[in-house]
C-alpha cells in the first residue's frame, strides 16, 4: 500500500518514500531495471503508472560518477550524414540503457568549445564528437580529453589523431578506377580546405591519377570564402569557370554528393546533358552516398559511407572504455562502397 497519494514529486527519495521502498533500490531499478527483484519491479512500475513519476536524469547524472548518458557533438543536423550518425548512436546507446544528449556546433567553432562545456557540466560517460575542422580549437578540445573520454568521429582532429571514419585513401582510387575504365580520367572539384577529409580526398585523387599515368586536374584549386552552403558553393563555383575549362572536361569527380548537387544543376543550366550515355556532355560522381543521391536526375553515382558502422564503432567505443580500447586509442577506417547509378 502507497503511504501518500499525491502525485506530486520533486526528488526520486519522495517517490521511493510514497511506494514504500529505499532510494538506493529505486534508483538500481532506473540504472538497471533487470537488477532488481521482480515483486520490486512490479511495485516501482505500479507506482510510476500511479503517479505518473518521472524522474530527473540531468541532476542524476550530476550527482553519479558513472553517469549512464552519451553526449555527441556535431556541426550540423541538416546535413542527412549527420543526422544518420546520431540516430545511429542514439538507438545503440538507448539499447544499452544509456541517454544522449546532442550539440550542434552549427559550424562555429566558438558554439563547439561552448557545447563541449556544457557536456562535461553533465558529467557524461564520453563524448562521440564530429569535429569542424581546422577551425576546431584544437588545444580546447585536448584539455576536455583529459577528464571526459572523446571518440572522434567522421573526420580527424588533427594530424596524426585516431578518429573512426572513412577511408579516403580506399574509396577515393577506387571511384577514380572506375571512372577511368568507362571514359576519360575525371578532373577533381573540391571545397576549401576546411579539414582533413578534404584535404585527403584531394591527395588520394592526385597520387591515384599520377599512379595510373594521368594527370590531375583540380578544377577550382584557389580558395574562396563566404559561401553559404556546400550544394550552393557547387553551383555557384561550376558556373564562374572559363568556359574554355568546361568545355575541355567531360569527367568530373566531386569532393562530396552536396558540392555534385550544385555541379549537375550548374551543368544543366549551362545546357549541358550529365550522365554515362554516349549522347551526354558530362559524367559526375561523387562521394558519401547522401539519402538524396539516387533520388537526384541523373541518379548519382558516389561512394557510399558506412555511416552505421561508424556510429556503432563509436559509441562502442565510449561505451566499453578501457585502457586498452582500441577504437579510441587508435581509431578505424572503414572502406567505402561505389554505388553505380546514372551519373557516371
Amino acid at each position: 500500500m502507497y503511504k501518500v497519494s499525491s502525485s506530486k514529486f520533486h526528488t526520486m527519495a519522495q517517490f521511493a518514500d510514497a511506494i514504500g521502498l529505499s532510494r538506493p533500490t529505486v534508483s538500481r531499478y532506473f540504472n538497471d531495471r533487470l537488477s532488481v527483484r521482480k515483486s520490486t519491479r512490479e511495485v516501482i512500475e505500479d507506482g510510476l503508472k500511479k503517479f505518473d513519476y518521472h524522474p530527473n536524469f540531468h541532476a542524476t547524472n550530476l550527482t553519479r560518477r558513472n553517469a549512464k548518458s552519451l553526449g555527441i557533438i556535431v556541426p550540423s543536423i541538416v546535413d542527412p550524414f549527420f543526422s544518420e550518425l546520431v540516430n545511429t548512436i542514439e538507438i545503440y546507446a538507448e539499447e544499452r540503457g544509456f541517454l544522449t544528449v546532442l550539440q550542434c556546433s552549427h559550424n562555429d567553432p566558438d558554439m563547439e568549445i561552448r557545447a563541449l562545456d556544457r557536456l562535461q557540466s553533465m558529467n557524461v560517460t564520453g563524448i562521440a564528437m564530429a569535429p569542424l575542422g581546422f577551425s576546431t580549437n584544437v588545444k580546447a578540445v585536448e584539455k576536455a580529453e583529459l577528464n571526459t573520454p572523446i571518440v572522434f568521429m567522421d573526420s580527424r582532429l588533427k594530424k596524426g589523431k585516431p578518429f573512426i571514419g572513412t577511408d579516403n585513401s580506399q574509396s577515393i582510387p577506387m571511384v577514380v578506377d572506375y571512372m577511368c575504365r568507362l571514359g576519360d580520367p575525371p578532373a577533381f572539384f573540391t571545397l576549401p580546405p576546411l579539414n582533413f577529409n578534404i584535404i585527403e580526398r584531394e591527395q588520394a585523387y592526385v597520387k591515384r591519377m599520377k599512379e595510373l599515368g594521368h594527370e590531375p586536374i583540380i578544377l577550382n584549386p584557389a580558395p574562396i570564402t563566404g559561401w553559404a552552403s556546400f550544394e550552393r558553393f557547387g553551383f555557384e563555383q561550376f558556373l564562374i569557370l572559363p568556359p574554355e575549362r568546361v568545355r575541355t572536361v567531360t569527367s568530373i569527380l566531386c569532393v562530396n554528393d552536396r558540392v555534385a548537387f550544385g555541379l549537375i544543376s550548374a551543368a544543366v543550366k549551362l545546357g549541358l546533358t550529365v550522365g554515362k550515355g554516349r549522347d551526354c556532355n558530362l559524367r559526375v560522381a561523387g562521394h558519401d552516398d547522401q539519402h538524396f543521391s539516387q533520388f537526384t536526375i541523373p541518379a548519382l553515382t558516389t561512394v557510399a559511407q558506412d555511416t552505421k558502422k561508424i556510429g556503432i564503432l563509436s559509441a562502442r567505443a565510449l561505451l566499453e572504455n578501457t585502457p586498452d580500447n582500441h577504437l579510441i586509442t587508435e581509431g578505424q577506417l572503414i572502406n567505402g562502397t561505389i554505388m553505380f547509378r546514372d551519373s557516371a
